[in-house]
């Protein structure tokens, strides 16, 4: 077990370092491979799929997510007999609840017209199911690797655990340029990648688990009804805010775009949104540590030290955005035109408006974390899920006049719409005013020198 939280920090930041860089050159890399593979239509179809796939991800209800939210805190509280339930009723439900809607799923795919309904010309209907059901199973995998991950993080080995996701990810991207630059193959092999490093990604957690958190043992007689029934509101609240955020304004401008515009557009979208996430990945060195740490400060009833990080965090989130978005405009133009072999050309007013809409993330980005990382999302995300879907209407409005950058103005008041919602939630819980944070988030020295001190006051607790 680590030291205390500034060795967790240091090496749970490294960790991420590395798992953030290697998603950063699988992110960019992908691009010109699938491009000059399949072409503009190609590529925005493979898109398009891989965004409808992504809404399986639902099928767990969000129970499991914040089933794992549930276990870091309960060790951060000192229950590891809780802690040790927890695991084994979400590994369970994974099982006897996941496996089956996932079929279901899978099998609605195949009766449905998908080729027709998506607009898609060069990736026909069996291509298509079987893409969805190999998407299903990554989906399902994940889940299992994401509660063996929590019992890790909850033990503070959290850097180990992100530097997995990022060896897995640079073997992704090998057999994705094995199988479809040398080999030739289409969009089902990419998926065949992917879901291979998967289950390769889920055995390397899985040995890590019962080496530093033995405690974590599976028992598939374990099934606590009651239990489960304390998880339906927050389950409900991450599953609403997550589709908030990943469903309506990272995949459904895909969907929208492809419906209305067609395949040329989305992939358009999708190389400045790729760039723009770019900053995204540096923020997220921070952020994903900080999350299990706003839990354990939560479960161990420390609110002003959750109260410092959430400070911390968003002002290293706006430190991230002003240099990745000075980096995109000055270099910009020359990555394009290596990226996308001139297939797609750089657009300053249309990067512009793409980092408008970073800058509106990032102001409530760490407080977002904060809500998903403590099981209370279930009343911001009743907010979020309207205003959100009135933000993805506007953009497909706004694109049957304006093309894409329509569709990016309509992400921009989505974003904005997150942010504040979400400040105010955290702001509230913490018995802070909004304004108030606003003000903290000027103040550099006082955050840093807190954490500092904090690392010295608050040792991790053994075992």
């Amino acid at each position: 077990m680590q030291d205390g939280l500034e060795r967790r920090l240091v090496v749970g930041v490294s960790g991420q370092a590395f798992s953030r860089a290697t998603y950063a050159v699988t992110s960019i890399g992908l691009v010109p491979i699938f491009i000059h593979a399949w072409g503009v239509d190609g590529f925005g179809e493979w898109l398009v799929l891989t965004a409808l796939a992504s809404y399986i991800s639902y099928s767990n209800f969000g129970l499991i997510t914040t089933a794992g939210n549930e276990l870091v805190m309960a060790l951060g509280a000192g229950d590891l007999r809780g802690a040790q339930r927890i695991y084994q009723m979400s590994i369970n439900i994974s099982f006897y609840l996941v496996v089956p809607l996932l079929g279901l799923v899978v099998l609605a795919a195949y009766l449905l017209p998908l080729a027709e309904l998506l607009n898609l010309h060069q990736i026909g209907q069996r291509d298509a199911v079987l893409i969805v059901a190999l998407e299903a199973l990554v989906i399902w995998v994940g889940t299992i690797r994401g509660m063996m991950a929590a019992a890790l993080y909850a033990n503070g080995h959290y850097g180990p655990t992100y530097a997995i996701a990022g060896v897995a990810k640079l073997l992704e991207l090998g057999a994705i340029v094995l199988l479809v630059t040398v080999l030739g193959g289409g969009q089902v092999a990419a998926a065949g990648a992917v879901v291979g490093t998967a289950i390769l990604d889920l055995a390397m957690v899985a040995i890590l688990k019962q080496r530093v958190s033995p405690w974590a043992r599976s028992d598939f007689r374990v099934l606590d009804l009651s239990w489960l029934a304390t998880q339906l509101k927050p389950g409900l609240g991450f599953l609403l805010s997550n589709f908030s955020t990943q469903s309506v304004l990272l995949q459904g401008p895909r969907l929208v775009l492809g419906a209305v515009l067609g395949g040329q557009a989305v992939g358009t979208y999708a190389v400045f949104a790729t760039a723009m996430r770019l900053i995204d990945q540096a923020v997220l060195l921070l952020a994903m540590p900080l999350e299990v740490e706003v839990a354990r400060a939560s479960g161990a009833g420390d609110l002003d030290r959750a109260y410092r990080l959430i400070v911390l965090g968003t002002q290293f989130a706006w430190l991230a955005f002003i240099g990745g978005a000075a980096g995109l405009l000055l270099f910009g133009p020359f990555v394009f035109q290596a990226w996308t072999a001139g297939r797609i050309p750089f657009d300053y007013g249309l990067m512009s408006l793409f980092l408008v809409m970073s800058a509106s993330n990032q102001l409530g980005r760490i407080s977002s974390h904060a809500l998903v990382g403590t099981n209370r999302t279930y009343g911001p995300s009743l907010v979020m899920v309207p205003a959100t879907l009135a933000a993805l209407a506007l953009g497909g409005l706004l694109a049957f006049c304006l093309g894409v950058p329509g569709m990016v103005t309509g992400g921009i008041a989505g974003e904005l719409a997150v942010s504040v919602v979400a400040i105010r939630a955290v702001t509230a819980w913490l018995g802070r005013s909004p304004g108030g944070f606003l003000r903290d988030l000027l103040r550099l020295g006082p955050a840093v020198e807190y954490l500092r001190t904090l690392a010295r006051r608050h040792p991790a607790p053994s075992g």
